[in-house]
């Protein structure tokens, strides 16, 4: 399908000036920006209103079918939280249960401006099935350990096989859930199919001091950063969810190994996690990416309250009201995550995906338009989007979400759904 969005304040990327003009989108891409492109007949002309067209989010760290847990396990520090909560969950999930969870977090998404998404999670082919029809950016992250009753290891070669030619907005990530939940021999494994398919790996790292702490007793004094390193976890690069208490060493070496923390800010504070060292990655010359989590732990997924946790709390912690500014949240939140799963979005420019945000500059929190990239970070927040587009496709218009299932039955059986999943887990 073509569009046209006309009359459009246009920010191309975090750095860059902020344009106006018009955006034509063919075939899923970008083929003009700010100026109308010769003989391009659309299907239909959108008439921005002067409000700002700017890139989708990439969520880089998430994982969709937990929304079925929201609020049913808070409060909690995260060993309590996932051993004594989500994980009696988890064993009574069935993949009708991740769809439904997996479509409930979609619609949350594109209303939340994420067109990009890496979702660890069980059942990929569920996920994918759930997630086709809103067209967003999809990585399939593989989070097995060594509780798994499966092959993990063929499970993850024939999935890297499946996904890695289904479309150039897929793709697969052989991967673990954690050091702490998985056997040496597992990682070794897991680290042989990377290194024999090309892939880079993903998991959750040094998300608290006790996962730290445990991980040197365990092996000789060797961080996870440390440990995974030796194994060669990271040969291929990959993506590292967390990274709360990497120190300079742990930074320097993932830099070294080409792997990006993705940090996920409202989901650490939630669980007195920690705060990300975001200004010694940035120091070390790392391009970090910003993560949600899942909604038993954040419990929202608003990519607009990332990028000012993002920010703010660096400037707390390094006690410097300069750190880490907005530009810099824009693009852990844009051009960075898509840059680390590989995807050809995260900015408005010509050949890149039609991944896009029409944020409302009607709204009280966005005036007056003195500096546009400072108040999306600090001062808007979901509400501001009126429209979201995924691969030149409209799946989130003033209140009408286009994402292959009706609101309504999605809300139905999610209700349903996580009624039955507590009271199997023996919970009131």
């Amino acid at each position: 399908m073509k569009l046209k969005f006309i009359n459009a304040k246009i920010l191309p990327s975090p750095d860059e000036a902020i344009l106006e003009g018009a955006v034509c989108v063919s075939d899923g891409k970008i083929v003009s920006v700010a100026s109308e492109s010769a003989g391009f007949a659309a299907d239909r002309v959108i008439d921005c209103g002067g409000n700002l067209l700017m890139s989708g989010f990439c969520n880089a760290h998430t994982h969709a079918a937990m929304s079925l847990f929201r609020g049913v396990a808070d409060d909690l520090p995260l060993d309590k939280w996932l051993f004594d909560r989500i994980f009696p969950m988890e064993d009574h999930l069935t993949p009708d249960d991740v769809y439904w969870g997996t479509l409930l977090q979609v619609a949350e998404f594109v209303k939340n401006g994420i067109t990009c998404m890496a979702d660890m999670y069980f059942y990929p082919d569920t996920v994918y099935e759930a997630v086709k029809n809103s067209n967003l950016c999809l990585a399939l992250c593989c989070g097995a350990n060594s509780y798994s009753t499966y092959d993990t290891v063929k499970f993850m070669s024939d999935m890297y096989s499946k996904y890695s030619t289904v479309s150039d907005r897929v793709r697969y990530f052989p991967g673990l859930h954690a050091e702490y939940t998985c056997e040496e021999s597992l990682i070794a494994a897991v680290a042989d199919l990377a290194a024999e398919i090309g892939a880079p790996t993903y998991i959750h790292l040094s998300e608290t001091l006790k996962e730290v702490g445990e991980c040197t007793v365990r092996h000789g004094g060797l961080t996870p950063p440390q440990y995974l390193h030796k194994l060669g976890f990271f040969d291929n690069g990959g993506l590292a969810a967390h990274c709360t208490y990497a120190d300079k060493d742990d930074i320097a070496l993932l830099k070294q190994s080409g792997v990006t923390p993705v940090v996920n800010g409202a989901s650490n504070l939630k669980l007195a996690s920690g705060i990300a060292p975001v200004c010694a990655m940035l120091s070390a010359g790392m391009s970090p990416a910003l993560g949600t989590d899942g909604s038993a732990s954040n419990n929202a997924t608003s990519m607009f309250r990332e990028m000012y946790l993002y920010s703010c709390l660096q400037k707390e912690s390094m006690k410097d009201a300069s750190a880490v500014s907005a530009e810099e949240a824009l693009k852990a939140a844009t051009v960075n995550g898509y840059a680390a799963l590989g995807f050809g979005g995260g900015e408005i420019k010509e050949g890149k995906f039609a991944d896009m945000v029409l944020v409302d500059l009607s709204a009280p929190f966005m005036r007056p338009l003195s500096n546009l990239r400072k108040n999306i970070v600090y001062s808007a927040d979901s509400s501001a989007v009126l429209m979201t587009v995924a691969g030149g496709k409209i799946v989130y218009e003033n209140g009408e979400y286009r994402i292959g299932e009706p609101l309504e039955k999605i809300y139905a059986e999610c209700e349903k759904r996580v009624k039955r999943l507590l009271s199997e887990a023996n919970f009131s």
